[in-house]
C-alpha cells in the first residue's frame, strides 16, 4: 500500500466546533450558529440519517444499511432504502428490501415543521415515511416494516464551510435500535444536517464533480466507550478529519495521511476504483479499515452510470492491535475515483 498526505490548502481554514446540540438548533431550518456572514446565512438544504443496523444485535453477520437522504429545498426526497450490501468489496449491492413500502427518490414531503411531541421534522404520506428530532435522539419509521430511534451521543460536530465549498454542516452520531420486518435491531447511526448559503439556492448549486475520499467510522468497546473516527479528504485541497472516544476531548485536524491500495471495479470500465483497506493516520493516531462489502449508489439498481462513484464498507479499529467492536458502523464513499486521478494524488493502482 503507498501513503498520501493530505494538507489543506482551501481558501478557508478548517472551523469546526464541537458540543452539544440543543432544540434551538432543530427549531429552524435557518439556525443562529449558521445565520451570520461567514456561513452566508445558511438554510436547512439537506436532511440525511444513516444506520448500519444488525438483526437481532448479530453483529457476526452481514449488517444492513438504513439510508434516507432529503431536498429540503424541494421538499422531497432524493433517495432512500434499506440497502442489502454486496457479498465482497468488489460487488454492488444485492438489492434494497422493500422497495415498494419505501418512499423513493421524487417522493413528497411536508414542510419542516414541529410534531405535537415537542420534536421536528417531516414526513411522507404515501409510501409513509417520518424523520423527527430533538436534543435528545431522532426516530425514523419508513412504512410499517422499519422503525429506529438513534439515541445521541453527547458530542455533535458543527462544521462551517465543510468539505462541499461553503456548506455548513451538524453531524450527529448515535447508537440505534428499532423493529425490522417485527424483529429487534440494533446498530450505529448519524443524522447530518447540510445547511448551504441562501444565495446558492440549494443542493443543485454545489454539485459540480469534485473528487474525495470520506469514511465515517464508529464503534463501541467491549468496556462501552463509545469512538468515532471522521475522515473527509477532497482531492483540491480541504481537508478534515476528528476522532472522539468516550473519556478523552476531541480531536480535529486538518493533517491526514491514507495509505491504501486501490483497485478497478470490475463491473464497469471506466477507470473507476476502489480500495478494500486503509490506513488513515492524524495527530498521533492510526485508524485501520478492513472493507467487506461493496455498494453502487445505495438505490435500487446500482448506479454504474455515476462514473467515478464507490462505495466500500467494513470493520475497523484505532491503534496497532486489532480488536472487535460491540458494535459498529463504517460507510465509506469515493467520487472522482478515477484510476489517472489516485496516481496523480500518489497511489499505486491495479
Amino acid at each position: 500500500m503507498t501513503k498520501v498526505e493530505f494538507i489543506n490548502h482551501k481558501d478557508q481554514p478548517l472551523y469546526a466546533t464541537i458540543k452539544d446540540i440543543n432544540n434551538k438548533d432543530l427549531a429552524t431550518k435557518r439556525p443562529e450558529v449558521f445565520d451570520n456572514d461567514y456561513d452566508g446565512h445558511s438554510i436547512l438544504s439537506l436532511a440525511d440519517i444513516i444506520a448500519m443496523v444488525f438483526p437481532n444485535g448479530d453483529v457476526t453477520q452481514k449488517p444492513m444499511l438504513y439510508i434516507r437522504h432529503t431536498d429540503m429545498i424541494k421538499n422531497q426526497y432524493r433517495f432512500g432504502d434499506i440497502v442489502e450490501l454486496g457479498d465482497t468489496y468488489l460487488d454492488v449491492q444485492k438489492g434494497v428490501y422493500h422497495e415498494e413500502e419505501i418512499a423513493q427518490a421524487g417522493t413528497k414531503i411536508s414542510e419542516y415543521h414541529e410534531f405535537e411531541d415537542g420534536m421536528y421534522g417531516f414526513e411522507s404520506k404515501e409510501p409513509f415515511s417520518q424523520l423527527k428530532f430533538n436534543e435528545d435522539y431522532f426516530t425514523a419509521k419508513e412504512g410499517n416494516v422499519f422503525s429506529i430511534k438513534g439515541e445521541g451521543w453527547p458530542k455533535t460536530i458543527f462544521e462551517h464551510q465543510s468539505m462541499y465549498n461553503h456548506v455548513a454542516t451538524i453531524i450527529r452520531p448515535a447508537t440505534v435500535s428499532g423493529v425490522y420486518e417485527g424483529k429487534p435491531i440494533f446498530g450505529l447511526g448519524e443524522h447530518d444536517r447540510l445547511f448551504i448559503p441562501t444565495e446558492i439556492n440549494g443542493f443543485d448549486g454545489i454539485t459540480n464533480n469534485f473528487g474525495y475520499v470520506y469514511m465515517n467510522m464508529m464503534g463501541i468497546r467491549e468496556d462501552g466507550r463509545r469512538e468515532q473516527a471522521l475522515i473527509s479528504l477532497e482531492f483540491s485541497g480541504k481537508i478534515f478529519a476528528y476522532y472522539y472516544i468516550d473519556g478523552e476531548e476531541p480531536i480535529l485536524t486538518d493533517h491526514v495521511t491514507m495509505e491504501a491500495e486501490w483497485e478497478h471495479l470490475p463491473y464497469v470500465n471506466d477507470g473507476t476504483c476502489v480500495f478494500k483497506d486503509a490506513i488513515f493516520r492524524f495527530c498521533g493516531k492510526e485508524f485501520h479499515f478492513e472493507g467487506k462489502w461493496g455498494c453502487k449508489g445505495f438505490t435500487p439498481k446500482p448506479r454504474v452510470e455515476k462514473h467515478g462513484q464507490s462505495q466500500i464498507f467494513g470493520t475497523w479499529y484505532e491503534g496497532k492491535i486489532p480488536y472487535r467492536h460491540r458494535v459498529y458502523l463504517t460507510f465509506g464513499e469515493n467520487m472522482e475515483a478515477y484510476d489517472v486521478k489516485l496516481k496523480e494524488l500518489g497511489f499505486d493502482v491495479k
